[in-house]
Parts: C-alpha cells; sequence; structure tokens
C-alpha cells in the first residue's frame, strides 16, 4: 500500500504544534508521540530533524531548537518563541463569536449546560478580541491615486460623490489641499466650488475622481452656491446640550439664561434641511421651531411616521 504523502501545509501545521506539545511533555516517547499525532515512528522522525535546523534568524546552536530523541525519547530546549500553541486570527475569531451567538439562540431553555458552556467561550473570545469589532470602510485605491496625483500636480478635480446627510450623489468640482483621518475613515479636505466654501470628503464615498486641467476647471461659485438653511426656534430645557448639538456660540445673555434654565429664542443655520430636521426630532421635544412654519411642519411629519413604525403587532403586547 503506497503511504498518502503529507502535504507542505499540513506538515507545517503539525510541526507547529510539536513545539508545545513537546514542551509540557518533556521526556515522552517516540512511539507515544507518533501515536498522539497519528503519524508514524518514521514520520516524526523526520518532522524531529527538520524541527531540528529550526529556530531564530542567525542559525547558530544559540538560536536553534536544541531538540534530543537518540535514545528514543524527545525533550526539547531554546524553543520559547514557538513554545505557544497556534492562536487564532482576530477575523477567525470574530466569526466563532458571531456563530456562538446564533448557536445560543437556537438553544432550547433546558440546556442551560450548553449555555453555560458557550457563555464561558465567548468571554474568552471577548478578552481577546475585545468589546468592539470594527469595520474599516472601501476606498477605491484608483480613486485614492487620482486624488493623489491631483494634489502632486495641484490640479482641480471632479468627483461624484454620495452624500450621508442628503443620501444622494452629485458631481462636484473640488480644490483637493491635504488627505487626512476622521475617526479611522480617510477623508479630502477641499475647497469645492460648487458649495464655494470648504468641505470635507470621505474617500469611501467618493464614486468616481477624475483629474481636471486648467482649461476645464470653470469656477462655479457665480453660478451656483450651496443654500443656506436657517430657523428660529425657542428651546424651553436642556439648553447646554441643545447648544452643543446646534453648534451655538454663547453670549453673556445667553450664558446668564443657561446658568438660569431659563428659555431662550435663537436662530440656528445649516447647508443641510435633513440636518435641521433630525437635529430637531433628536431634543425630545425640547425645542420649538418658530420659524419657518414649513420646517416645523417637516419635523411634525418625520416625528409621526417614526410613531407609526411603532404601531404593529410586534410593540402591542
Amino acid at each position: 500500500m503506497v503511504k498518502q504523502a503529507t502535504s507542505p501545509i499540513a506538515k507545517t501545521a503539525r510541526l507547529l504544534d510539536l513545539v508545545p506539545f513537546i514542551t509540557t511533555h518533556q521526556g515522552i516517547s517516540i512511539k507515544d508521540l507518533a501515536k498522539e499525532f497519528a503519524i508514524t515512528s518514521e514520520e516524526l522522525l523526520d518532522d524531529l530533524n527538520t524541527l531540528w535546523m529550526c529556530g531564530l534568524p542567525g542559525y547558530t546552536p544559540l538560536e536553534l531548537i536544541d531538540l534530543s530523541f537518540e535514545s528514543g525519547y524527545v525533550s526539547i530546549r531554546n524553543a520559547e518563541i514557538l513554545q505557544k500553541v497556534r492562536l487564532l486570527t482576530k477575523e477567525e475569531l470574530v466569526v466563532i463569536a458571531i456563530g456562538l451567538d446564533f448557536l445560543k439562540e437556537s438553544l432550547s431553555k433546558d440546556r442551560e449546560d450548553l449555555v453555560l458552556a458557550i457563555t464561558s467561550l465567548q468571554m474568552k473570545i471577548k478578552s481577546l478580541i475585545g468589546d468592539i469589532a470594527q469595520v474599516t470602510p472601501t476606498v477605491d485605491s484608483a480613486h485614492r491615486a487620482v486624488i493623489l496625483r491631483a494634489l502632486k500636480e495641484r490640479k482641480n478635480l471632479e468627483i461624484e460623490y454620495h452624500s450621508l446627510i442628503r443620501d444622494q450623489i452629485s458631481t462636484r468640482v473640488v480644490t483637493p489641499l491635504e488627505l487626512g483621518e476622521d475617526k479611522g475613515i480617510e477623508v479630502l479636505l477641499a475647497y469645492c466650488s460648487t458649495a464655494s466654501g470648504f468641505r470635507t470628503f470621505r474617500l469611501d464615498n467618493v464614486k468616481q475622481a477624475k483629474l481636471l486641467d486648467a482649461s476645464d476647471f470653470v469656477s462655479q461659485s457665480q453660478n451656483s452656491s450651496e443654500e443656506i438653511f436657517r430657523a428660529k426656534c425657542r428651546i424651553n430645557s436642556r439648553l447646554r446640550t441643545t447648544f452643543e448639538r446646534f453648534r451655538l456660540e454663547t453670549d453673556m445673555a445667553t450664558s446668564s439664561a443657561l446658568s438660569l434654565g431659563k428659555g431662550i429664542t435663537v436662530e440656528v443655520t445649516s447647508f443641510s434641511q435633513d440636518w435641521l430636521v433630525r437635529n430637531f426630532m433628536s431634543t425630545l421635544a425640547n425645542t420649538e421651531i418658530t420659524d419657518p412654519a414649513e420646517l416645523a411642519k417637516s419635523v411634525g411629519a418625520k416625528a409621526q411616521a417614526t410613531l407609526e413604525l411603532y404601531k404593529n403587532d410586534r410593540f402591542s403586547s
């Protein structure tokens, strides 16, 4: 019967497992060690001879693993660098953690033993990967290359950009200033001729990027400017929180009102009406819109639509 050859990957994995096992089982016999790894004594001797030539760079007797197995019993020294059991990658641990969540939810209530075992394993995995698994947005490398070229050659760009605030894609002509990072997300700092102002663009939201020659660039600042939305409102409570939410500055009068907890009427502005609507909704009725009436109606409609979502069987109990 022809012996099936071991693949290089399988052999490498076995070699990595052999070191920590021998470290904790010093003096184990070759026969017992071969049985433990389900291989023949000849295969084990071949593995041990390979390990005997492994170690840290330099590969002198001081750096190589010191193995002894001539007597039929295996012992190992100078293998601290490989004495730990192979670890799963963080990505593999995240997959296992998600799978354990699904598995625990599928168990019947009478299997408390399995629930406790899964919970214990989840706690161990959580200590390795942390409380939060972060997902990094994907940035098109071709778009990044065009932006870097524009910065190097000091040229303008025409980009198609997906605005998350408005949930729409628009074409903009920008003058790139520098690439940066905001909370782990790559961003482009640029002057936007369409909006006639400085803007920050997330690279993962850039759908297209085209380099413009000087002859292709026509300033749109005279013909097109982004509208500024204004609203007057009365803040009845939680004044400090609301001021911070709408990025309002305080003077002596407002500081006095804030300290006394009195209501105050202010004007708020934004380049996005949607941003205003969402912020007014998040004030939890502490803010009353006095002008314009259309904005107040829009916020009321959004709030009513949100309440309607709760009118279903899931929340009727």
